[in-house]
């Protein structure tokens, strides 16, 4: 307890010299937590002390302690039996958080936390079937959408049963594969880091939905203890990996691919604008491989003037034809995936 003593008496000195301000000094006793915030008011010329006891087998459970000091002044000390840290900040105490970083002023945060249950606001476009303002609908209406989602096979080889009795919405483009990872960066997001995925609906507005043709899409067994990272799969579109960690208000998180270049991983390498500011997914990969190549220029070449739910119909209109090569596949051959495999 003397360092504790000697720390505080020095932390008191220092904050005779500073206005407005506040410490925060948090340490560890024998599995007690320990948070004391000393605040100086020039004006009034008083200290107030707050002394707050938390019993860390009722508030730590399933919580992993890690200290760390960012702060204009501060330092962390351990030894056998205790810890301590301390910081000199201002009087507001406020919590902020943009999806990658928690910051919580004034007051220390010595925890992580897990979070379980993810609903997820979603919006991607497609190259192939965007015109000008949001994307067509042509296999919707012309019948040709499975009831079953689509990707049970090679390379996305997803087990997942999601099938409807009709298509719910008249807006639906496609089915998509919605894939979450769990990383502290976009590098790291690897399949290893892969915590859920589920087969979704998306709508000629970008966004991604749930069965239902509306609702955001749930993973509600997801945990997360990282970062999330989302990646988006398309049939006959490449694959696109979040360059950054979703926006994240309490379980509520949401991701815009549709902005710039730099929302996908490696950017102009697998991603590409469609229209004056507005970014989607590179079209022409028939075969989901993560390449658009000769192989799917002959999936074009046999499919040619034929109708239905094909990889080779890349500007999704239901049928096969010069368009599909002509606007779509020519010219992005030197586009590749980004998503690390």
């Amino acid at each position: 307890m003397q360092i504790i003593a000697k720390v505080i008496f020095l932390l008191l000195r220092v904050i005779r010299q500073v206005k407005n301000t506040s410490i925060c000094i948090a340490f560890f006793i024998n599995n007690l937590y320990f948070c004391t915030l000393i605040q100086y008011i020039d004006m009034m010329k008083t200290f107030s002390l707050f002394l707050v006891i938390v019993l860390s087998p009722f508030f730590l459970a399933a919580q992993t302690a890690s200290p760390q000091v960012v702060a204009s002044s501060g330092d962390y000390y351990q030894g056998a039996n205790a810890s301590l840290s301390w910081t000199l900040g201002e009087i507001a105490t406020e919590t902020y958080s943009n999806g990658s970083n928690i910051l919580t002023q004034g007051f220390q945060q010595p925890v992580s936390v897990s979070i379980t249950g993810i609903n997820l606001d979603l919006l991607v476009y497609l190259e192939g079937p965007y015109s000008g303002t949001e994307m067509s609908t042509g296999l919707n209406s012309g019948g040709e959408l499975p009831l079953s989602q689509p990707y049970n096979d090679p390379p996305w080889s997803y087990a997942g049963s999601e099938s409807v009795a009709s298509i719910p919405n008249s807006n639906v483009v496609d089915w998509v594969l919605v894939e979450l990872r769990d990383a502290t960066s976009a590098s790291g997001a690897n399949p290893a880091s892969v915590i859920d995925k589920k087969a979704g609906f998306l709508l000629k507005d970008g966004s991604v939905v749930g069965l239902d043709g509306v609702s955001n899409m749930q993973f509600p067994s997801a945990t997360l203890t990282n970062n999330l990272y989302i990646v988006v799969w398309h049939r006959n579109h490449l694959g696109v990996l979040a360059a950054n960690a979703a926006t994240r208000s309490g379980n509520d998180f949401s991701y815009d691919f549709s902005t710039a270049l730099t929302q996908v991983y490696n950017g102009g390498a697998g991603y590409k604008e469609i229209a004056v500011n507005t970014y989607g997914m590179v079209g022409g990969d028939s075969d989901g491989d993560g390449d658009v190549d000769a192989t799917d220029k002959t999936a074009w070449t046999s499919s040619a003037g034929t109708k239905g739910y094909k990889g080779a119909d890349f500007n999704m209109d239901k049928q096969v034809d010069n368009q599909d090569k002509d606007d779509v596949f020519v010219g992005n051959g030197t586009y590749t995936s980004q998503v690390p495999q």
